[in-house]
């Protein structure tokens, strides 16, 4: 998941170093230190860092630190992947010279000592190393804290290329398709002049939309034609891939592969029954996978898509596997047979939670988004699956310790009483992202206030001061706080969004104007060709050397939770571009122009090119399983390096696809309506518009509950409105006080009000109408 592919291009290496060694022979060497960016943690003033960078070998054009007791380092950061054979050092005569220093190179976000160097007397040195180093930053380290002066810091070796590299399109779009009535844009890197382009039908070729491309990037949003033609982008004798445009298109052609990507991968009884470490519920899937509560945020957001998938999984008894799996799972009653298959898999992530007696905070923290979903979760689960996770949640939720078994090598907690303020942050690896007890913590609540506790007020309170602490010590600014917590990023705005809607007038004061504040700094670092929000506000595209593919998929959830808080119309309208152009970002809108899942090709409709290799082996074990998000662009690869190629770790993670879950569970909501109207007195019209109609051929359909005060109702069946249509539609008739749905009928009396929803609990969207006449 992380580390650089070193067997890989191992061989490409020493082929390229032996070829740039011949080329070397005879001619000066290019220091490639000028092409590069200098920073160091201080200087003085006079002696920043880029005059170490500069080719100019003196005294008055040099870096100095300041003296104040702690490490001083100087960091070269190049263009992009570098194969370094060599790195000189040199310092002016009259200075003291540096005796003991490292050479540091970045992996896995953690900086790693190349060289190692004590009692230099020299004021030029030259350090070769035994086999290239590949990466794009290197760094100076001091550790004595004395003040050092370097006027010059030279890097040799040559840019990184990839002979199996394969052609990437110059315009590059979603490989797979666009949804009708959403941002549709596309990015020609190369093409950053006003360059014309034309949407053209594949079949015929005729053109049906044309505009501008502009500083990179070519937006088509206006076009929504009602066909299933594929189209391709036409500009400068380029042509992209094809592409279909649909109704909920994204939707089409990921929801059921979500689905059986969690079925595949599900610990014990997936596509593997091998016990695997690091793995409790999912394979790989470790204490910070956010699994449950992505599910049941993909089910409450659109129930009725999930309610009538074809059902796939079936039961597997703990009792028929051999002793070693023993209490693996297994403690809750079995769900019902004809359960939604998400349902199923929501059950199976409770049952190892209880069985396994997993203490961790972030694992007992999601079992309250079970205990707040019971009421949907209900008429498929025996009551004694409530009743047991809601006693263990409430005798373990203040709980400080943790037993080894519930607990991995990336557990930072302090303590795991979940009340208790949390200001410890994580790291890139993403295992503790700012504000994760928030939501549970306000589920809780709900959830003890409906069984009568005397004691719920304290998990809002928990809640409150958890939050009033991010408003006050988050520094948006810092990418750690940000993108730096990779997949799990979306937790954080989550927390803000979950908290303002559902409680606006208890919400802590300056909610709203931190979003703001994280609205603008997501929208200035994103102004690329790529529409790409970037690590940080220098030339960090991502965070160093890391596989962040669950990020780019997990971030259009924190963007649509700031939208639902946020008004002004001008950042809305860029938030919502971020929030397309990600998805299109993993679907082939890319520096390497691929799909991030390797079997994309074949597992996804309308996709071309999937993600160049896919991971053999590893915890998870993913290999056989379906939707793996197998890799995405590193470091090396922005702006726009596709000859790097195939370079970086490739390997799917259970986190990076319960991130794309919740993108999609906040997707789902963001654009579900629902509305109430009554026309010419005899005729009330329910319209519905909410991710249902995703085949044109067939008319598809979805039943509501339309309610009076007397908590009588008539279900509803609404159709789609056309077969391209977002909308579906349900008519009843009223008359005498009565409305009528084919057969049955509720009362509905002058001064009585109706009402209809979709979608539930915290996604529950609602209209109500109230009679007059």
């Amino acid at each position: 998941m992380q580390n650089i592919n070193w067997n890989k291009v191992a061989v490409v290496f020493l082929l390229s170093i032996f070829a740039f060694a011949q080329s070397s022979i005879g001619q000066t060497k290019n220091n490639l230190a000028l092409t590069g960016t200098a920073s160091a943690n201080n200087f003085l003033p006079g002696f920043d860092p880029e005059k170490a960078v500069d080719g100019i070998t003196n005294s008055e054009s040099s870096w100095k630190n300041e003296v104040d007791g702690s490490p001083a380092w100087l960091l070269l950061k190049l263009p992009g992947a570098t194969e370094i054979i060599e790195v000189a050092i040199k310092t002016p005569q009259e200075s003291s010279g540096i005796s003991d220093f490292k050479i540091q190179t970045i992996l896995n976000g953690s900086w790693r000592d190349v060289k190692d160097v004590s009692d230099n007397q020299n004021h030029t040195i030259s350090l070769t190393f035994d086999k290239p180093i590949l990466t794009d930053r290197i760094r100076l380290w001091i550790e004595n804290g004395r003040q050092v002066e370097v006027s010059e810091f030279e890097v040799y070796g040559q840019k990184y290329f990839d002979s199996t590299a394969t052609e990437v399109k110059k315009i590059l779009v979603n490989q797979s398709g666009y949804n009708l009535g959403r941002p549709k844009r596309f990015s020609a890197p190369e093409m950053k002049e006003q360059i014309p382009f034309e949407v053209v039908q594949q079949n015929d070729r005729k053109s049906v939309f044309s505009g501008i491309i502009k500083n990179g990037i070519g937006d088509f949003s206006e076009f929504n034609p009602e066909s299933q033609e594929e189209f391709v982008i036409m500009a400068n004798n380029q042509e992209s891939f094809p592409f279909r445009i649909g109704p909920y298109w994204l939707e089409r052609v990921t929801y059921r592969n979500m689905v059986d990507f969690m079925v595949g991968a599900r610990h014990y009884v997936g596509t593997t029954d091998l016990i695997r470490p690091l793995s409790f519920e999912w394979r790989d899937g470790d204490f910070f996978n956010w699994a449950l509560q992505g599910m049941v945020a993909l089910y409450l957001s659109n129930p009725e898509t999930f309610d009538r998938m074809e059902k796939t999984v079936s039961y597997v008894p703990n009792s028929s596997f051999p002793s070693a799996y023993k209490g693996l799972w297994g403690t809750l009653e079995p769900y019902h047979e004809n359960a939604p298959d998400i349902i199923k898999l929501i059950h199976w992530d409770a049952d190892v939670k209880i069985s396994q007696g997993l203490e961790h905070e972030m694992q007992k923290a999601e079992l309250a988004h079970f205990l707040y979903a019971w009421p949907y979760l209900e008429k498929w689960l025996p009551q004694q699956n409530f009743d047991l996770v809601y006693e263990y949640a409430k005798e373990n939720w203040e709980k400080t310790t943790v037993k080894p078994s519930s607990t991995s090598q990336y557990d930072l907690s302090t303590e795991h009483n979940l009340l208790a303020l949390k200001t410890q942050l994580g790291t890139t690896k993403g295992e503790m992202p700012p504000g994760y007890s928030v939501i549970p913590n306000l589920m809780m609540y709900e959830v003890t206030k409906r069984k009568g506790e005397q004691d719920a007020e304290k998990y809002f309170d928990a809640a409150y001061r958890q939050m009033e602490w991010m408003i006050q010590n988050l520094d948006w600014k810092d990418p750690l706080v940000t993108k730096g917590q990779r997949m799990s990023e979306h937790i954080t705005m989550r927390a803000f969004a979950y908290f303002q809607t559902q409680y606006p007038k208890r919400a802590p004061q300056g909610l709203k104007e931190k979003v703001t504040d994280w609205a603008n700094v997501a929208i200035s670092r994103s102004e690329n060709y790529w529409d790409f929000r970037k690590y940080s506000d220098n030339e960090d595209w991502v965070p160093p050397s890391w596989n962040e593919t669950g990020n780019i998929l997990g971030f259009p959830a924190a963007l649509f939770s700031a939208m639902s808080i946020l008004e002004e119309q001008g950042i809305l309208q860029k938030l919502e571009i971020l929030a397309w152009s990600h998805f299109d970002i993993a679907f082939g809108r890319n520096p390497v122009g691929r799909h991030f899942s390797h079997k994309g090709s074949e597992e996804i409709e309308g996709v071309d090119l999937g993600w160049y290799s896919a991971h053999k082996g590893g915890y998870g074990l993913l290999e056989e399983v379906k939707f793996v998000f197998d890799g995405s662009p590193k470091s090396f690869h922005y702006p726009n390096n596709p000859e790097v190629g195939n370079l970086g770790w490739t390997e799917g993670w259970v986190q990076f696809n319960t991130a794309f879950n919740m993108s999609m569970a906040y997707l789902a909501n963001h654009y579900t309506k629902i509305d109430l109207t009554k026309e010419n007195n005899n005729k009330v019209i329910i319209r519905l518009k909410a991710p249902v109609n995703f085949d044109p051929t067939k008319e598809e359909s979805i039943t509501v509950k339309l309610y009076n005060e007397q908590g009588m109702y008539l279900s509803v069946r609404l159709v789609e409105e056309s077969p391209y249509s977002q909308v579906m539609v349900g008519e009843l008739d009223f008359s005498q006080n009565k409305l009528t749905y084919r057969e049955e009928k509720i009362s509905w009396k002058k001064g009585e009000t109706i009402n209809v929803s979709y979608g539930l609990g915290y996604f529950q969207k609602e209209a109500t109408f109230l009679r007059r006449d």
